[in-house]
């Protein structure tokens, strides 16, 4: 689909959005929440531009539909709070306050990632168990020689019922190379399930307090391996991956600003 045809969706959602919300407002007062959310739409509207995402340039409604605007392409570019408090979700405004972070350190640059890139990332247990994926927002790391981005990831619910467990969002993944052979291991937090046979017997190979491991090729440097492990002792929520020369850390919610510093943290002490 065309930028143009996006962009033309957009407005007759945002359209169609306002409308419905005078007819609720006719029938039944708003509450404080609801008045919120219209100020805001109302906001939007009157603003009568959007924002290009690859760049961050504010744009009007008449260039996007023709097609034709000069960008200033500064890749420290960021969002302006003013803009990020228009946002609907306090969650939408975490995610852009993340993009905007990476955005303005110098320790980042931005960068787009490589056919023989993409296809390692394919072949990891951390992203090719989603139904769908992709990313956007990557930058190349200053202080080693690695990546972070947001991969958008897809879970769709095979049978739909009374609980909706599909879920489609932008998260946050770190990708370091570094110059040892770490074999395959993959971690994640342990289910409940796990905990409880974990009490009879743990006969994982990488062991990490609160995460079950999983060894698809054991490490020929495995003091290394263990040794940065070591330096996530005590993280929660997060999917450690280790694969040949490469690490993977990636979190499991929503981009947000405190994921990134986080995972920031111990992977400048592992770099």
């Amino acid at each position: 689909m065309e930028f143009g045809e996006i962009i033309f969706y957009i407005v007759i959602s945002l359209f169609g959005l306002y409308a419905l919300s005078k007819l609720y407002n006719f029938f039944l007062k708003g509450s404080k929440a609801d008045q919120e959310y219209e100020r805001k739409l109302k906001e939007s509207l009157a603003d009568e531009y959007i924002i290009d995402p690859e760049t961050g340039a504010k744009i009007t409604l008449e260039q996007a539909e023709s097609g034709h605007w000069v960008v200033h392409d500064n890749e420290f570019n960021t969002m302006p709070e003013s803009d990020i408090d228009k946002l609907y979700t306090e969650e939408q405004k975490e995610a852009e306050r993340a993009v905007n972070y990476l955005k303005e350190n110098i320790e980042y640059r931005k960068y787009k990632l490589t056919e023989q890139e993409l296809k390692i990332l394919e072949k990891t247990k951390t992203l090719s168990k989603y139904d769908d994926w992709g990313y956007s927002d990557c930058f190349r790391l200053e202080f080693s020689n690695g990546f972070v981005f947001l991969p958008v990831v897809k879970i769709e619910d095979k049978e739909p019922g009374y609980f909706d467990t599909s879920y489609h969002e932008s998260q946050i993944m770190f990708w370091l190379k570094l110059n040892y052979n770490f074999g395959h291991y993959y971690l994640r937090e342990k289910s409940g399930v796990e905990k409880l046979f974990d009490l009879i017997k743990n006969d994982d190979d990488l062991k990490l307090k609160n995460y079950e491991s999983f060894t698809f090729k054991k490490s020929a440097d495995f003091i290394n391996t263990i040794k940065i492990l070591k330096e996530f002792e005590g993280s929660k929520g997060l999917e450690i991956e280790f694969m040949n020369d490469n690490l993977f850390v990636k979190n499991r919610k929503l981009a947000n600003l405190e994921d990134i510093r986080r995972i920031e943290h111990v992977v400048k002490k592992v770099c």
